[in-house]
């Protein structure tokens, strides 16, 4: 299931097409803050448009780093709304 247009859309508009991690300029990854599987939803505050894939750039460093990734809000637990936690963004 992909993301739908024009949330995708959205999520570039606020993030003026950088990665919201580091600032690189035209990010195309969309990234799930709460997993799908943990009842994660396809809504601006569920996600986060960062660079590289799940094994790269920023979006790699989100999955091999899950401790400072929860700390800074690029993860949240599946017990929490991702509305409710703060994320650090660039």
């Amino acid at each position: 299931m992909s993301i739908p247009a024009k949330t995708r859309a959205a999520l570039k508009e606020r993030a003026h097409d950088c990665c919201e991690m580091c600032g690189k300029y035209l990010a195309n990854n969309a990234h799930h803050r709460k997993n799908r599987s943990q009842g994660g939803g396809d809504n601006l505050a569920n996600l986060m448009l960062l660079c590289g894939s799940g094994t790269t750039g920023c979006h790699g460093l989100v999955t091999t780093e899950p401790l400072m990734s929860k700390r800074m809000g690029w993860t949240v637990r599946w017990i929490s709304d991702p509305a409710e936690v703060p994320v650090w963004r660039y």
